[in-house]
């Protein structure tokens, strides 16, 4: 019997998915890196925090939010809406695979500009189940 360990077409397949998200992964952090980082400073942006959720097989960043650096709020307005664009398409690639299967999942992508991080902080649902069986001698 075949199992998917044992099955080369299989475990290639698997590489090549975790190939390509690492590639993509590593273009978004140059994208971010080279272009979207120093158009976010230049319009006087130091932090980005993205929230996002999903269940039932969807899901989507639900917001995003722009702070200078004393944590003031950015207006969305000043911030050119091609570059939130890129951000967000760019955000995408940071967060968990499968955060919108099932109960799903919810959390923040934080993007500290002067640091050039970021910070994924994620929290999973789930149903859980207990089972119990009792008997007794009558």
């Amino acid at each position: 019997m075949t199992t998917p360990d044992s099955d080369p077409s299989i475990q290639e397949l698997l590489e090549r998915f975790t190939l390509s998200s690492q590639n993509r992964l590593q273009t978004s952090q140059d994208k971010l890196r080279n272009e979207i980082i120093p158009a976010l400073m230049a319009s006087g942006v130091a932090n980005v925090e993205a929230a996002y959720s999903g269940y039932g097989d969807s899901g989507a960043i639900d917001g995003v939010q722009f702070r200078d650096k004393t944590g003031i709020r950015v207006e969305r307005e000043k911030i050119p809406a091609a570059l939130t664009e890129q951000l967000e398409n760019v955000l995408y690639e940071f967060l968990p695979a499968g955060f919108e299967i099932n109960d799903g999942g919810q959390g923040t992508l934080t993007l500290d500009v002067q640091a050039g991080t970021v910070k994924l902080e994620h929290q999973e649902n789930y149903t859980e189940s207990t089972s119990s069986t009792d008997e007794w001698e009558v």
